[in-house]
Formats: structure tokens, C-alpha cells, sequence
């Protein structure tokens, strides 16, 4: 396979694919609820842009240490480049312009964005190594599985830093024999390490393909360098390490205010964090991990009972050909970058990162979301392949790859758009949709994203000025959901651990938080919820209400008092989100 610079009719493709992609995620919005995480960053967000917006009023010190820690302070364990887009947009669509309606998909626009040109780029990578067709067929693939679709939506790092993942290594494809897309590389690589760390690997995995690819050259021309004033590969490989260094090291500390000052110290406050993560039990396959080593299979099972199975079925075959033409490309010794290493690399290692048995497991599938385009691309091919023996080795048209690619993924796109709300309990047929993960004890429920299904019966259902135990959800969820009109303003939440306190319960049906249910049923003095909410019949959401008074609030702690709500993925926790509401 040769790369191929992509043309103006494929970024208009690609644009268009990218639209599209923006439009269903807008469009689903509401239907997907706010988990944990999401309400943090929802806080973390204002903070940032509200400094951004600060640099523009002459009586802000901005830059001053009080500022920036008031800024960028709260909630340091993550860099901050998607979180002050977070706060930006929701400042500007929301309360500014009132172009955007709701609080939430103000806030989540940014991700949405991401999303659209993760989609893009997912295009141009099939295109650029198998034409239109196959670009096409990997862009919907992309598009259409229904949890990378699911964790798309939201305010989050998952889906932005699988757009940054993507977005390196377009720019380094470029670099292989450019200059200038080299400086670009860096540029991406500093922007991506400003989004998460997951992108600290992805120089690495590159430098792995550049040192195949020097080899290549080597064995091929017998010298490392070209001949005369020719450039070779040695030369494009050393500007692309210079810039990943400084400019990706530049951009890093240039975006993050909050390590400007004891730098060294915060440095290694933020490594020492995610080296030594915290482990959130997992349940899965009958057995609740909560320490490691886990289990070495658990990417891939969860891929292949979460991904449709056409999806599954073509990527195989895609993989397939993409390992023979690389084989045969070095065994032939063609004059080519090593495309087909570089595809499968990236493929490859989100899976084994999350494989090796000390790498928490919590999360699910949004923690290798980024092997999903290259996944994505290799379906792209498959489709090419399987048309390709049916036309006896001719190469098909791009509408033939295209369509054929578009009907065989049309279940997949109906499983995306009808389970949007839902997509962390999506599985597919392999296993037999979610009853049949609900009989292999596979997870379904996470931080609470399903508390949106509940809101209806309870507006319905709730006395005036009802106390709600709002279990594994934020008072960040709880006010955002009342912001945006979903859940009636009298409506009062309890706080963490105030079941005894609360006339109605909002119970996430998960194994590591059994012993929470319990605690409604001894507090109600009933073990039968009056309501719920299902997928396939399958229950996420227990809606528990009691049949008595329950005991009074206990009182608030003071508003100086240290926060005491437990914070997702070891986040800080919300200030004010301790102890029963009044």
C-alpha cells in the first residue's frame, strides 16, 4: 500500500462526514445523562474560562499566582486545554450568545467537535492508503459504534484525546517526507499532551515505526543516508523528533498556567498521580476486581461484545490484508513508508496498554477508544478486500467499496442512534445483546449516566420538596440536570450516604454497589423499587421511594468545611457536595 496526499474532494468527504457526525451527536445530547466525571469538569470548566475570559478585563491580574490558582487550581490532575474549552463554550453558546439553549451541550460542544473531526481524519486515514471507498466505509464504521458514539458526547477527555491520538499521527504521516508537516507534528503532539496523558505514548510508538522505517531504508539502499542532496528518511525522522521535543514540550507547559509555578514540584505531582492510579472495582465475567494483577483479556473480550459484529467481521478481514501487503512490502524491499506498521502500531497498543495486568480496568472501553479509528480503517479495508474477491482480484469502484460498506453497516448505525442514551449497556449479538452481559456478569452502569431515564417518573411521582439520595451521581449532575429543566427546581438532594434522610432513591444497578442498595431497602423498610429504568429488560436504575417520613436532615457543614463527596476517576470533589441538602 502506498500513502497517497489526500485531495480537495477528501476533505470535502471528510467534511461531510464530519458534519454529520457533529449533527447526531447534537441531536442525541439530550438523551444521554451527566455521569460523575462529566459534572467535575463541568465545574473545572467555568473555573478555566472565566480566567481566559479575565485576561481581557484590564482590572484581572490574570497572570498573578491568586488568579491562576483560583483558575486552574481546582481539579489539577488533568491538563487543562479541554476543560477551558469546556467553560469557554459554555460561557460564550450558552450565557453570552444564548445561541445554545442547554447548559450541558454547551458545555459538551467542544467533545462533539473533537468527535466530528476524529471522523475526519478517520476518513482521510482509509483514503490516503486505499482511496475514497475505503475512507468512506472507515469514517462510518468510526461513526457507528455505539460506544465510542456514546462517550463522544461528553465534557470529557475520552473522545477529545482520541481525536489528538488520531491527529498526531496524520501530522506524522505527513512528516515522513516533509519539513514542514514535521514542525505541525510537534505543534499536534503539544496539543494532544494538553488533553490527556494518553498521547505521552504516542511519540514512542511513532519513534518504534520511524526506526522500522530507517531499517527499511537501510536494507533497501545498503546507507542510511540518501545520495547527494537527496533527502532520505534519516533527515524527515530527525526534524520530527526535534519538534516533538521542543514544540510538544513547549505547547504542554505553555498551556497549562497551573504549573508555572513550583513547577517541578506540580510535575511530579501530576506523573505521580496517574503512575499510581487509583483501582475502581470492575465487575466482569463473575468475578469484582478491585486490585490487580486483572485480567489480561479484558480489552479484547469488551471489544468484541461491544463493537457491532459487522464492524468486527470486516476489520478482521481488513487486518488480515494490512499485515500480508506489509509483509510483502518488506520482503520486496518496496521504496514506501511503512504505512501498514504504522496502522497497526496504533492499533495495537491502546489495547495492550489497558491489557498489561497492573493497568486499572475501570471505565470500559472509552479508555482505548483511540485504537478506534485505525479499527475503523482496517473495517474500511476489509470491505475492499471481500468486494476485491468477489470481482475475481479487479479493484472495485468507490461507490461499490462505499455502499457495500454503508448497507453492512447499517445495524450498526441503528444500534448507535437507538441506544445513544444507553451506549455503556450496548452489547451485541455475540453474547446476546444486554441480557445475555447481564448473565455473564459483564458491566453495564458507570458513574452514574443512566440517573437521566429516572427523571421523568420521579417529576411525575415526587412529593413537593422531596429529598432524593441521588446514588454514584454528583450534586453537579443533580443541579445540571435542574439548569436545564429536566428535573423539577423543589426537588432537594441528599448528598452521599443520607439514604436514612430521603423520601425518594435513585439506585444504579452495579455489583460493587450492592451494599448501597441495601442501605435503601433497611432505610424504606422495602426491597422493591416503584420504578426504573431498562435496557432490553435489562435494569440500570432502581427508583425507590419510601413509604413513610423519613428522619430529619442532618445539618450542613460549614461553607469553609472541606468537601466530602468521593470524586470520580480520583478527581477533587465538588465543593459544597458533602452531607444532606436543607
Amino acid at each position: 500500500m502506498t500513502l497517497t496526499l489526500p485531495t480537495r474532494r477528501d476533505h470535502l468527504i471528510g467534511a461531510l462526514l464530519c458534519l454529520l457526525t457533529i449533527g447526531l451527536l447534537v441531536t442525541t445530547s439530550s438523551e444521554v445523562g451527566v455521569p460523575r466525571d462529566e459534572s467535575f469538569y463541568f465545574f473545572a470548566g467555568d473555573k478555566a474560562g472565566d480566567w481566559v475570559l479575565g485576561i481581557f478585563d484590564a482590572k484581572v491580574p490574570s497572570f498573578s499566582r491568586a488568579e491562576i490558582e483560583k483558575g486552574f487550581g481546582y481539579n489539577h490532575e488533568h491538563p487543562v486545554l479541554m476543560k477551558t474549552l469546556f467553560g469557554l463554550s459554555h460561557r460564550i453558546l450558552h450565557d453570552r450568545l444564548g445561541w445554545v439553549d442547554s447548559h450541558i451541550l454547551a458545555y459538551r460542544m467542544p467533545s462533539i467537535v473533537m468527535a466530528g473531526l476524529a471522523t475526519w481524519l478517520t476518513y482521510l486515514l482509509g483514503a490516503m492508503i486505499a482511496g475514497a471507498g475505503v475512507g468512506i466505509v472507515a469514517g462510518l464504521a468510526f461513526l457507528f459504534m455505539p460506544r465510542v458514539f456514546f462517550h463522544s458526547h461528553f465534557a470529557c477527555f475520552d473522545g477529545p484525546v482520541t481525536f489528538m491520538w488520531v491527529l498526531i499521527v496524520y501530522t506524522w504521516l505527513r512528516a515522513l517526507r516533509s519539513r514542514r508537516w514535521a514542525v505541525v507534528s510537534g505543534v499536534a503532539l503539544g496539543v494532544g499532551l494538553a488533553t490527556k496523558l494518553n498521547t505521552f505514548f504516542v511519540p514512542f510508538l511513532l519513534l518504534f515505526v520511524t526506526l522500522f522505517d530507517l531499517w527499511s531504508f537501510k536494507r533497501r539502499t545498503g546507507a542510511w543516508k540518501a545520495e547527494g542532496e537527496a533527502r532520505g528518511p534519516v533527515t524527515f525522522a530527525l526534524w520530527t523528533a526535534a519538534s516533538m521535543i521542543v514544540l510538544g514540550t513547549a505547547v504542554f507547559f505553555a498551556h497549562w498556567p497551573w504549573l508555572w509555578f513550583d513547577t517541578w514540584k506540580r510535575l511530579q505531582e501530576y506523573v505521580a498521580f496517574h503512575s499510581h492510579h487509583v483501582n475502581y472495582p470492575v465487575a466482569y465475567l463473575g468475578t469484582l476486581w478491585y486490585d490487580p494483577p486483572f485480567p489480561v483479556h479484558f480489552p479484547f473480550v469488551m471489544s468484541l461484545t461491544t463493537l457491532p459484529v459487522a464492524t468486527i467481521v470486516l476489520s478482521l478481514i481488513g487486518l488480515g490484508g494490512l499485515w500480508m501487503a506489509g509483509w510483502r512490502k518488506v520482503n520486496e524491499k518496496q521504496d514506501s513508508p511503512p504505512v501498514e506498521v504504522a496502522y497497526l502500531a496504533n492499533l495495537a497498543v491502546p489495547f495492550l496498554i489497558i491489557a498489561m495486568p497492573m493497568t486499572p480496568i475501570f471505565g470500559g472501553i472509552k479508555h482505548w477508544m483511540t485504537a478506534m479509528p485505525f479499527l475503523a480503517v482496517a473495517a474500511g479495508l476489509g470491505t475492499e478486500r471481500v468486494l476485491r474477491g468477489m470481482l475475481g482480484g479487479t479493484s472495485p469502484r468507490t461507490w461499490a467499496v462505499s455502499s457495500v460498506g454503508a448497507l453492512m453497516l447499517v445495524p450498526a448505525a441503528q444500534a448507535t442512534l437507538r441506544n445513544a442514551g444507553y451506549g455503556e449497556a450496548y452489547y451485541n449479538e455475540l453474547v446476546g445483546g444486554a441480557p445475555g452481559a447481564a448473565e455473564l456478569d459483564l458491566p453495564r452502569n458507570f458513574w452514574g449516566y443512566a440517573t437521566q431515564g429516572a427523571l421523568p417518573a420521579l417529576n411525575a411521582q415526587a412529593e413537593n420538596n422531596a429529598l432524593a439520595f441521588w446514588h454514584d451521581a454528583t450534586k453537579g449532575s443533580f443541579d445540571a440536570y435542574k439548569q436545564d429543566g429536566l428535573l423539577r427546581k423543589d426537588i432537594r438532594y441528599t448528598g452521599d450516604w443520607t439514604a436514612a434522610y430521603s423520601n425518594w432513591g435513585v439506585y444504579h444497578d452495579q455489583r460493587d454497589k450492592f451494599w448501597e442498595e441495601i442501605d435503601l431497602w433497611r432505610a424504606y423498610g422495602t426491597d422493591f423499587p416503584v420504578d426504573g429504568v431498562f435496557y432490553e429488560g435489562v435494569q440500570l436504575v432502581g427508583l425507590y421511594h419510601r413509604p413513610g417520613a423519613p428522619k430529619a436532615p442532618a445539618p450542613l457543614a460549614p461553607k469553609n468545611s472541606a468537601p466530602t463527596q468521593p470524586a470520580a476517576e480520583g478527581e477533587q470533589a465538588q465543593p459544597g457536595e458533602g452531607g444532606a441538602q436543607p
